[in-house]
């Protein structure tokens, strides 16, 4: 074995020693972005779900609705045609999220007897801040590119939900809670009547 050999194979296990605590040193640093990457992902998957769910709620109230000759107006469901009913349903569809607790949904009929689009009525469950797209009083403030004929009525379905993300809301980070809120509408045409009237 040559001179220069032997000092390639003495310096060998100094090298080797000295790299021991490298893989240790990468994990370290390369950890949290790992985990950041993970809780991000949680976060995003929780958004499209909530959105989907959402979506498919506000449908399938209208839908529900729509199929309905007359509503009753009352929160309390004693013969099966209350308004109430599309509220139950809401909370159903659109589980697990909790629309009672962190949502709101809206209905509203909207009709045009001659005078342009109106609200007919409109009825509210879960929180009381958040306010319709459509309106409240008596003019109705149609979707872009929505258009309502003469003596047509439409059920528009709004639901509003606050969804608190784990790693995009800074509340671990600055004490102060970054929801994000997520809004979906359906409308949709009754089949068997104008609905723009409660029954009392």
């Amino acid at each position: 074995m040559t001179g220069a050999a032997r000092t390639i194979l003495s310096a060998l296990p100094g090298a080797l020693g000295s790299r021991r605590g490298v893989a240790a040193l990468e994990f370290a640093v390369i950890a949290p972005v790992l985990i950041l990457l993970l809780v991000g992902m949680v976060d995003m998957t929780r958004y499209a779900l909530a959105a989907l769910r959402l979506e498919r709620a506000a449908s399938g109230t209208a839908d529900v609705g729509t199929q309905f000759d007359r509503l009753r107006d009352g929160m309390t469901v004693v013969q099966g045609n209350e308004v109430g009913v599309l509220f139950l349903a809401a909370e159903q569809i659109a589980r697990p999220l909790d629309l009672a607790g962190s949502g709101t949904v809206i209905i509203t009929c909207v009709a045009d007897q001659g005078g342009g689009p109106v609200v007919m009525w409109q009825r509210r469950s879960g929180r009381a801040a958040a306010t319709s797209g459509i309106g409240s009083g008596a003019a109705a403030t149609l979707p872009a590119g929505f258009t309502l004929r003469y003596g047509e009525s439409v059920l528009f379905v709004e639901i509003h939900y606050t969804l608190h993300p784990y790693l995009f809301s800074v509340g671990w980070l600055a004490g102060t809670d970054e929801a994000v809120d997520l809004h979906r509408m359906a409308v949709y045409r009754p089949r068997f009547g104008t609905l723009t009237e409660l029954e009392r």
